[in-house]
């Protein structure tokens, strides 16, 4: 009888523990998936206080839980433990005991991706290009405060615009740059947008955003620099605008270049082409940095598009929309004299739901140049071919 209780006894302590494991297990994953860690630094606080209100003694006399000990000895004692518990986690590969996600994705690695920076060597063996800069294209619409739609590389184009599309010809004549002072205007909405690391031409990416910098002379702003350049040699009078217009708040990135825009436009009445250059994005696929690119005497060139968006946005759409037909001619005309000087450097115009500030001007256009699969030297030897083309279709 003895050894059936017995057995019994150990039996429930058994089930009690699996329970208790169980039901821990369930509760701190949802406080994970709902963003609501368990702050494990407050309740090892806590712990420490009952464990010195009720270890406490000095002298034979029990010291008041309430009141705050200060005893260098058990402090020195209390620190040595601390460290040596986090000396054995770390040893078996738990670091961070702060963090509750350690002691998850000890157990569970591949939870190793959640806000977690992925090393450029991962992603380009899983070929799983992550880009912030795709997560969302943020602009507020004037009617609400709106989402930008997210860029897409193949749109789903309604029905009603592709009839439209279809029927739109190159046939816009050239484009007169004529009087004083700048007529094309150079700048970015996303300043930061950078591109793939390359060895000879390093770069320090932002905390936890791959594929974009700080350092504007290593992103699209670079890529502004060198398209002006080459315009000024053809004698194109251009203004290149250098400003950052993510300043920490990436959902006003639009906002911001709009008062770029605006300001712009009121200092130099002579500006008649708007060109806000970006560079492509990938969140994964199959791609290879070798289909983003064309290889001209020996030299790879970043292949690039036009995107034109339409104003319809996301809900509810924009309160002043562009005239989105004239801005497609213009991006059409673009496409088809790059690819004329080279040949399957241009990819097929991108039409979207956005905006991207092309109401300002039936001239205004957003281009791409190159992706987050090619570097920074195969995107300004792009900039070459989009200065000869804008160059041929102006006068």
């Amino acid at each position: 009888m003895k050894k059936v209780r017995d057995f019994s006894v150990s039996k429930f302590i058994y089930y009690l523990i699996v329970l208790s494991l169980s039901m821990g297990i369930i509760f701190f994953t949802g406080r994970l998936l709902k963003g609501e860690p368990v702050d494990i630094a407050s309740s090892m606080d806590y712990i420490k206080k009952i464990q010195h209100s009720i270890m406490s003694k000095k002298d034979g006399k029990i010291v008041d839980k309430n009141i705050e000990i200060v005893d260098d000895s058990k402090e020195e004692d209390e620190i040595k433990n601390e460290k040596s518990f986090k000396d054995i986690l770390i040893s078996i590969g738990i670091k961070g005991i702060e963090d509750p996600r350690e002691l998850f994705i000890y157990q569970m690695p591949f939870m190793k991706v959640l806000d977690r920076g992925i090393s450029r060597t991962e992603i380009a063996d899983k070929n799983m290009l992550l880009d912030k800069s795709k997560e969302v294209l943020a602009e507020p619409s004037e009617e609400i405060d709106g989402i930008e739609p997210i860029l897409e590389e193949e749109p789903k184009i309604p029905d009603d615009i592709k009839i439209v599309i279809e029927k739109i010809e190159d046939d816009l004549g050239p484009i007169e740059l004529t009087g004083e002072g700048p007529q094309i205007l150079i700048y970015h909405s996303h300043s930061r947008e950078a591109y793939m690391q390359d060895p000879d031409r390093k770069y320090k990416e932002s905390a936890k955003e791959a594929f974009r910098s700080d350092d504007l002379n290593n992103t699209v702003v670079r890529i502004g620099d060198v398209l002006a350049h080459n315009l000024k040699e053809l004698g194109l009078p251009v203004l290149h605008d250098r400003t950052e217009h993510e300043q920490g708040n990436y959902n006003r990135s639009y906002v911001n270049s709009l008062e770029t825009l605006k300001k712009r436009m009121k200092e130099y009445d002579s500006l008649k082409i708007f060109i806000d250059i970006h560079r492509n994005a990938y969140k994964k696929g199959a791609r290879s940095p070798d289909e983003e690119v064309v290889v001209v005497d020996g030299k790879r060139v970043a292949k690039m598009s036009v995107v034109i968006g339409t104003g319809k946005g996301t809900v509810g759409g924009f309160k002043e929309k562009p005239n989105w037909q004239e801005n497609y001619k213009l991006a059409l005309k673009l496409t088809n004299k790059v690819n004329e000087i080279c040949p399957g450097l241009a990819k097929p115009v991108m039409v979207q739901n956005g905006r991207y500030n092309q109401h300002v001007s039936t001239n205004a256009i957003l281009i791409e140049v190159g992706s987050n699969l090619t570097t920074l030297t195969e995107a300004e030897r792009t900039t070459e071919y989009i200065a000869q083309a804008l160059s041929e279709i102006v006068k």
